[in-house]
């Protein structure tokens, strides 16, 4: 049946499905909806939540951003779309947050742009949205594939386990938090993709998170479930691994659920074209060489061909991330606050490291960085809010 009014495609990703676009400009976050070039001479819409923050308001930096607004709404109108954006500051979002995070029925610290997006859409009148979920995963979008086809092709896998275990204590014992997360790459005992896939994902370090609790670091299970798999992933091009690991973790994990449970919440329906089985067994057949280039994506930007102007097409790749960081130091201080000393409270964690990691966090000291911290307190939330 031909359906009576235009397709929405809903995407928080750069160059996601079928062309999508999101527009970024200093200090404002817009999440685009737009539609495929399925028919033609159908109208298609372009939502796009935005956040603006309040330090932004001098003319000077008014002006520049209205330049950046006004260039990208007349490139979205030779593409056909429709644009619309919805501004959203801190204290809308802090409003919005319980509602938010009762939304799923597990923590997830990830996902609230999605939550944002949907009910904005689902306000305009959308009820069925495609997703660029899968983009990514599947044409090596994401800069972990690049890093760990270095890892794998550099001279780490040559080295002995000993000396880079050796490596990985001098690491470690710097205490910054990219570095230790280093060090845990470098201490395990194969440069494989069950060792490095779990490794390059993780929020916090091995190392931090035995600090913070006493029963130091559990089993991976996602890391567990790729040594079962071992010998049939060796048989893939080295990016494909990567693709099948992240679609059987963290896609699967989080991206899937957290996408169907916060959409859900406002009643929209999100649909991910690019998980059609025919095209993931396509790509991953598809050797490294063809996957990355200068351009992310690059594969699927050649796809469409004119249909993206090589302004979008040469833009920096950039994500779709709240300024948390900014945020937890103000705005969503006192709700994070509460949360960490309830958590500190429930003896599951060293309550004197992690009460003094949030105090080096909010006065913006130490190596702390926001996202150890944001998933802690949406924890404490969930089990607060579930009586646990």
């Amino acid at each position: 049946m031909i359906p009576t009014r235009p397709l929405q495609i809903l995407s928080t990703a750069v160059l996601g499905a079928c062309g999508i676009v999101t527009l970024f400009a200093p200090e404002v976050f817009l999440s685009a909806i737009s539609m495929a070039d399925v028919v033609p001479h159908w109208p298609m819409q372009l939502l796009a939540a935005a956040w603006l923050s309040l330090a932004m308001f001098d003319w000077i930096l008014i002006m520049q951003i209205s330049v950046i607004i006004v260039s990208n709404a007349l490139r979205f109108y030779r593409l056909g779309l429709h644009h619309t954006r919805i501004d959203l500051r801190a204290d809308d979002f802090l409003a919005e947050l319980p509602n938010t995070l009762k939304a799923v029925d597990s923590p997830s610290g990830d996902g609230l742009n999605t939550y944002v997006v949907s009910k904005v859409t689902r306000q305009s009148g959308i009820k069925v949205a495609l997703s660029g979920l899968g983009g990514d995963e599947l044409f090596a979008g994401y800069h972990y594939f690049r890093r760990w086809l270095d890892i794998k092709s550099g001279i780490l896998p040559r080295i002995p386990s000993a000396g880079r275990r050796l490596a990985a204590t001098a690491l470690a014992a710097t205490g910054r938090s990219k570095l230790e997360r280093m060090a845990d790459i470098l201490a395990t005992n194969e440069i494989d993709i069950a060792s490095v896939y779990p490794r390059t994902r993780q929020v916090i370090s091995r190392r931090s998170a035995s600090s913070c609790s006493p029963n130091g670091f559990p089993s991976d299970p996602v890391q567990q479930m790729l040594l079962d798999k071992r010998g049939s992933l060796r048989q893939f091009p080295l990016l494909s691994q990567f693709t099948i690991a992240e679609l059987l973790g963290y896609t699967q994990n989080v991206l899937l659920k957290d996408v169907d449970q916060f959409s859900m919440a406002s009643a929209l329906e999100v649909r991910e074209p690019f998980f059609d089985h025919h095209l993931v067994e396509y790509m991953l057949q598809v050797p490294d060489k063809y996957k990355l280039s200068d351009t992310p994506k690059c594969l699927l930007v050649e796809a469409l061909g004119d249909m993206l102007p090589r302004s979008i097409v040469d833009r920096k790749k950039m994500g779709f991330v709240f300024p948390f960081e900014k945020w937890m130091r103000g705005e969503l201080k006192e709700f994070c606050d509460t949360r960490i000393q309830q958590l500190a409270d429930r003896d599951i964690f060293n309550a004197d490291t992690l009460t003094e990691k949030w105090k080096k966090f909010s006065n913006g000291q130490g190596n702390v960085r926001w996202s150890e911290l944001w998933h802690l307190v949406v924890l404490t939330d969930w089990l607060e809010t579930n009586k646990f």
